[in-house]
This record gives structure tokens, C-alpha cells and sequence, in this order.
């Protein structure tokens, strides 16, 4: 029989909402016994996908978005729900040498699986991280 998930989700208004979503993201990888290394990258994870998600809702007047976080087994999945279009999360070794947009890029090689997806009016922002077995 398969554990159950357990749910956590906080909406974000603001950039001091990102800090706590890093700080709930932090707790829970620690709490499943993530590496301290896997933890703070996991923070950087989150910092990216909210920062991401905030300056395109504030900009397109979309705010607030919601962030949920579950986990099962030896899995936490982060996910960051906004309103509008979609986007590629394509991981890819080209880099980027301009002032911005490597975001995307650092989560992809954070997370053991990322990827987005289309629910209704929203976009899905899933990113997947496994324990490894002790």
C-alpha cells in the first residue's frame, strides 16, 4: 500500500512570500532527510520558479499564483500554478551569456524532473526531486 501524499500550498502576493516558500521548501526537504546540499538547491529551485512566476503575474496584473508542495514516498514535487500561457522548459547545454534567463535552465539540472503543463486557464510548473536510497 502506497503512503499517503502530503499536501502543503501557500498563495504569493508579495517577494516576502517567496522567502517563506523557500523557508516551507527547505523544512520539508530537510524533514524527509534530503542532503544539506539537495536542500539549499532545492531553495534555489523554488527562488527561481517563484521569482519567475511573480515578475510575469505582477506584470501581466495576474498575481496572486499559488505554490504547492507534496510529497510521497521518497518524492517531493513543488509545484508553481499561474494564470496565463504556456512555456518550454527544455534542458539544453547551450549557454546563456545575456543578463537574465537562466532560471528555467538551473532548475532543470536541480530537479530530477521538470516539466509544465496546461490546466485550464493555468500553467503547471512541476518539479520532481527524489531521495536517494540510504
Amino acid at each position: 500500500m502506497k503512503p499517503a501524499a502530503m499536501i502543503r500550498t501557500m498563495a504569493i502576493m508579495k517577494t516576502a512570500d517567496i522567502l517563506k516558500a523557500m523557508d516551507i521548501t527547505d523544512e520539508l526537504a530537510k524533514r524527509m532527510g534530503f542532503l544539506p546540499r539537495d536542500c539549499l538547491f532545492l531553495r534555489l529551485a523554488t527562488e527561481e520558479a517563484c521569482t519567475n512566476a511573480y515578475e510575469y503575474c505582477q506584470k501581466t496584473r495576474k498575481l496572486p499564483f499559488r505554490i504547492f508542495w507534496k510529497i510521497e514516498a521518497r518524492q517531493l514535487m513543488i509545484i508553481v500554478k499561474q494564470r496565463g500561457g504556456c512555456f518550454s522548459v527544455a534542458q539544453t547545454d547551450v549557454v546563456n551569456t545575456g543578463p537574465r534567463g537562466r532560471g528555467l535552465q538551473l532548475i532543470a539540472h536541480i530537479v530530477d524532473d521538470v516539466y509544465v503543463k496546461r490546466a485550464g486557464n493555468n500553467v503547471l510548473l512541476c518539479m520532481c526531486k527524489c531521495k536517494k536510497k540510504d
